[in-house]
């Protein structure tokens, strides 16, 4: 990584915010306001019992990489490939699955994976051998991604993001035995070993679901805990609220407990006796830490605590339950954190370990634990397993780690320019941020967006949707302040405090977000949708604005609100990207439409009815 930011802009070109443009004020803002992040420190007393938890297979939680035998089987998001590897991460078969693939399950029993092909909503059933055969196939609501096989293996339980739901598949006969309904940005999925209940891990809702697999099948919120955080700005006049955010991963670790890796946003907090500084959430303090949840659920009630951590976009996790040892890795990082006793209360650090192959980033998307606990880890930028041996040869936990990286397993889709733009948005640089606290994906995971309003120039400016919505949609901001994504990037990170990219660097992370592609729409009742364009087109005067491919006439606009001027922002995904408003005023498309934001005079509904207000929203979540 440190070779795609060796060029840089001069510093004397960043002048906004919380720039490091000149020495004095850099030495004061390291002594002063830098906080060091631990490697890993709890914020309570430990959730954990006496003993190690029971084991915990494999199949039970999503992945994007599984131990097959002394190899690997991994899914590769970029190409759509699913690929065998042999003990030293040699390719010896590979098998088409679909770009932009979700996660997998392996059930070594009966040597088959269950693939979740995100892009032709099905999941893939593959019989696993010298050669990779799919053997049937699940069809599945929009855009599978999460999957995870019941104790019993008789049962597939599979997470949908566009149409936001989870759903069970008896494999025997291939059918659907039940679904439930899912909040916004369903990610990773873990079942428990007693086949109780099952995990669902969110993006933008800073709750994990539990849902009930014995009787009800119904989904219940549990809240991802900020209470335990210190408050870690010393010149703060006030720490704002902080939420939960960015969980894509999550495990079981024996019947009862779990663990779930999550960052901590702080969007708004301001320094003591002045306004905002044009950074991102007011002030010097990093507004974003990095935190894994412990989950406790005895009965009916869910007892948890709080982890700090110094891995940046923890995607991913494994559990070795033989040697009670948990393992996170940071794709903004490239680090591998091992923690002991990771289920007792007896729970500490242990080694931590930086991936990479050469000089090359790593981008860790997935961990597995092999049969004798070392970890398998899936480099998602170089397309190629490691394998970390924490282990030492008398099969116990090693003082230091040994990596034997494997070669690449197959080519990137992309260009070399989109390629290096895949990792700087990735990365948690100084050239990206003010000390690397924020990485472009911090804030856009999976290029989406965090759902939340930051504080910036004196104004709450909700994080907009990035995948599919940036081309032919200048100018960018929104007040429309930056004519060109060139602008735009460079004007983000100035307001991160970054020293800044070059020219070509920031023209390949143009490309890169310029390639994302739009997000998949979820299923609505087509008479509906059909009612709601006619509104949009006609009575409710959408059109006047939201027109053309884009739905947007890249105009500024006087509205009611904290702002001169507002940019018509593309409708393109606009399911996913709540809230709504600059300011994130409106929570939903209806509150939006009854005109229940901090916006007004936007567009003519007052007039709509109830039936009107589905139908437009309908058509709406289309786009």
């Amino acid at each position: 990584m440190r070779r795609y930011l060796a060029t840089l802009v001069p510093a004397s070109i960043v002048t906004v915010g919380v720039a490091l443009a000149h020495p004095v004020m850099a030495k004061r803002m390291v002594s002063d306001f830098d906080v060091a992040q631990p490697a890993f420190q709890l914020l309570g007393r430990p959730v954990g019992g006496t003993k190690p938890a029971t084991a915990t297979a494999a199949y039970l939680t999503s992945s994007r990489i599984a131990a097959v035998g002394e190899g690997a089987l991994v899914i590769d998001a970029d190409s759509g490939k699913l690929i065998r590897t042999d003990k030293a991460g040699k390719n010896i078969a590979q098998l088409d699955i679909g770009q932009n693939a979700g996660l997998l399950a392996f059930d070594p029993v009966a040597s088959t994976a269950y693939v979740a092909d995100r892009l032709n909503n099905r999941v893939a059933v593959i019989r696993i051998g010298d050669k990779l055969e799919i053997t049937g196939t699940l069809q599945t609501p929009v855009e599978p991604y999460g999957v995870a096989l019941a104790p019993d293996r008789k049962t597939l339980l599979v997470t949908t993001i566009a149409d936001r739901t989870l759903v069970a598949y008896d494999l025997a006969s291939s059918k659907e035995k039940w679904r439930t309904a899912l909040a916004r940005e369903p990610r990773g999925l873990a079942i428990s070993p007693d086949g109780s209940r099952a995990l669902v891990a969110y993006l933008a809702t800073g709750t994990v679901d539990e849902i009930d697999l014995v009787e009800t099948h119904a989904a219940e919120h549990v809240a991802l805990s900020t209470a335990g955080s210190p408050r870690r700005c010393r010149r703060c006049g006030n720490d704002g609220d902080t939420f939960a955010r960015g969980s894509f991963a999550l495990t079981f670790m024996g019947d009862h407990q779990a663990v779930v890796p999550f960052q901590r946003e702080t969007p708004v907090q301001q320094l003591a006796g002045s306004e905002n500084t044009g950074s991102y959430g007011g002030g010097f303090e990093p507004p974003l830490t990095h935190q894994l949840a412990f989950l406790s659920m005895t009965g009916e009630r869910t007892n948890q605590i709080t982890a700090t951590i110094s891995q940046h976009q923890p995607r991913a996790l494994a559990w070795d339950g033989a040697h009670d040892a948990l393992y996170v890795a940071g794709m903004g990082t490239d680090t591998i954190l091992q923690i002991k006793n990771a289920s007792q209360v007896s729970i500490t650090q242990g080694l931590s370990t930086t991936v990479k192959s050469g000089k090359d980033a790593c981008g860790p998307d997935g961990l597995a634990v092999t049969s004798s606990g070392n970890v398998l880890v899936w480099c998602s930028f170089t397309r190629n397993v490691e394998r970390v041996d924490f282990v030492d040869a008398k099969g116990e936990l090693a003082a230091a780690t040994k990596m034997n990286a494997g070669p690449a397993l197959v080519a990137s889709t992309m260009g070399d320019k989109q390629h290096l733009g895949m990792v700087l948005f990735h990365s948690a640089e100084p050239q990206i941020s003010q000390r690397g606290a924020l990485a472009c994906a911090s804030c856009h995971p999976d290029g989406r967006a965090d759902g939340l309003s930051w504080r910036i120039d004196k104004h709450e400016l909700q994080t907009p949707l990035l995948t599919g919505r940036v081309v032919g949609t200048h100018p960018y901001k929104w007040d429309g302040g930056d004519p060109t994504l060139r602008d735009s990037l460079t004007s983000t990170m100035k307001r991160l405090g970054g020293i800044g990219l070059d020219k070509p660097q920031t023209d390949a992370l143009a490309a890169y977000v310029e390639g994302l592609p739009a997000v998949r729409t979820p299923t609505r009742d087509g008479q509906m949708v059909a009612r709601g364009k006619k509104l949009f087109d006609s009575d409710a005067g959408c059109r006047s604005c939201h027109d053309g491919a884009n739905y947007t006439d890249q105009e500024r606009h006087k509205f009611s609100g904290t702002l001169s001027e507002s940019d018509t922002p593309s409708l393109i995904g606009i399911a996913a990207s709540a809230p709504y408003f600059h300011d994130g005023s409106a929570a939903t498309l209806e509150a939006l439409l009854r005109d229940r934001g901090a916006v007004h005079g936007m567009a003519e509904t007052s007039n709509l009815n109830d039936q009107q207000i589905a139908d437009l929203t309908a058509f709406l979540e289309t786009l």
